[in-house]
């Protein structure tokens, strides 16, 4: 076997988490840059931790021994805030409650979210005509986490959350940060029980997003029998357990609405705030958007039929998933020995998989840290690993919301560029911050 790399010890105690809390993002980069596609992190006393940075090795973890590998430590931080949902389930009780799922994100049931998405975007770019009236400034990361917010409530349970959208947003953003934070820590694992600051911001807003989340379900329970419901809600009410005939409870109707409900809402308003910021910083890529909306669209509202004609867009948003991944880092746990590339991985190590290295990978892209849509276009790619980009992952946990997601951000994208246009407000800072996901540290000021 070839020895991994390691990454020096900065502390004895800590080794090197505090300088992956300061930036996970540039620990993870300069170490590649350092010691390779594979090394040893040395992030705790209490774990190993292999980092891999080749499409090869991601297709190995995901697909080809998938079977011997579980979610990583840091996915039982994520289970403390969202149950044992899609995202943190294991086994066949994930397999189950996927197959339950899945129907409500088919293609065709897509189709009849078109009008839900397109409504929720015009109403909001009303309020941000009366911005440009009023020449005032506004943070378009703070107003598309409130417009996917809008669409996930409306789209997957028919639920028109107005009246405390704003607390939701509130608890979504404060768990983010308390579970980065115990991700972070070097004893996270160990003192969750402890009343610090950050464990009593967790549990105060866990508590405020569960009474949200059980009032949706309660009013779903209640609601009046002639009413006919077609959403994921309501199949996941419906839902019966092969073996038992039992229904699911409300604890794990809270599970599966929580996470899909936060999934949904985060990781688009990250990703539509990201592109926009990259079209206003590349004009000319801006004004190659805004000829095919006009092209395309002539003026109107986007139909279900514009989606695939609207092909530069989807480059644009495919570009943007590449450089400001969500999901910025995939991880894993080794149930038993494996071998890989001639590296050892014993059983229990933990397996890093930064999305946000291999999507900026120099052997994998030229000038990867461009903004250049065309990498998408026709044939392009045709010679590209599958796995140098997976903003969405890959195998049998590929994430179940990519059509809805790419979808919902191509209609806004179309939508907002063929009616305003911005430029970003001066002297701000703009960077990456590496939390559950990847978001923009002090927003993104526009006007």
């Amino acid at each position: 076997m070839k020895p991994i790399p390691q990454v020096p010890v900065e502390n004895f105690i800590t080794r090197n988490m505090l300088a992956f809390a300061r930036n996970p993002l540039s620990f993870f980069e300069n170490n590649r840059i350092k010691f390779g596609d594979v090394y040893e992190s040395n992030l705790s006393p209490f774990l190993r931790m292999f980092v891999f940075c080749k499409p090869e090795h991601v297709k190995h973890f995901l697909i080809d021994n998938a079977k011997n590998y579980k979610k990583s430590f840091a996915y039982g931080f994520l289970r403390r805030a969202l149950g044992n949902g899609l995202v943190t389930s294991e086994g066949d009780f994930w397999l189950r409650q996927r197959r339950i799922a899945q129907p409500a994100f088919h293609r065709d049931r897509l189709a009849s979210l078109t009008q839900v998405m397109t409504q929720s975007i015009k109403e909001m770019l009303v309020k941000w005509t009366t911005y440009q009236q009023n020449n005032q400034s506004f943070d378009v990361s703070e107003e598309l986490m409130h417009l996917t917010s809008d669409i996930a409530a409306k789209a997957l349970f028919s639920s028109d959350i107005s009246g405390f959208q704003d607390k939701v947003i509130d608890c979504i953003n404060n768990l983010n940060l308390s579970i980065s934070n115990m991700i972070k820590s070097p004893f996270g694992r160990f003192t969750t029980w402890i009343p610090t600051k950050n464990n009593r911001l967790f549990d105060k807003n866990q508590k405020e997003f569960n009474q949200i989340i059980y009032h949706i379900i309660e009013n779903r329970r209640n609601a009046n029998s002639n009413n006919v419901y077609n959403d994921l809600l309501q199949m996941l009410l419906e839902a019966k357990d092969e073996e038992t005939g039992e229904s699911m409870n409300d604890l794990q109707l809270r599970d599966e609405v929580i996470t899909l409900f936060s999934a949904g809402s985060e990781t688009s308003s990250n990703a539509l705030s990201w592109a926009i910021y990259l079209l206003l910083t590349n004009p000319e890529k801006k004004e190659k958007l805004k000829q095919e909306i006009k092209e395309v669209l002539g003026g109107r509202t986007p139909q279900i039929h514009d989606f695939q004609k609207l092909t530069y867009t989807n480059q644009v948003i495919q570009e943007t998933l590449r450089l400001y991944p969500p999901a910025w880092v995939v991880g894993r746990e080794a149930k038993e020995d494996d071998e890989i590339d001639g590296y050892q991985v014993p059983a229990k190590t933990q397996v890093v998989m930064p999305t946000w290295v291999i999507h900026r990978h120099p052997d994998l892209w030229e000038n990867p840290h461009s903004f250049s849509p065309e990498r998408f276009e026709g044939e392009n790619g045709k010679n590209r690993h599958k796995f140098a980009h997976f903003p969405f992952g890959g195998g049998p946990r590929f994430c179940i919301g990519n059509n809805f997601a790419m979808m919902e951000m191509t209609f806004a994208l179309s939508m907002i560029f063929q009616q305003l246009d911005f430029e970003l407000v001066e002297n701000q800072k703009i960077e990456p911050e590496a939390m559950v996901t990847l978001k923009p540290k002090y927003g993104i000021w526009i006007k």
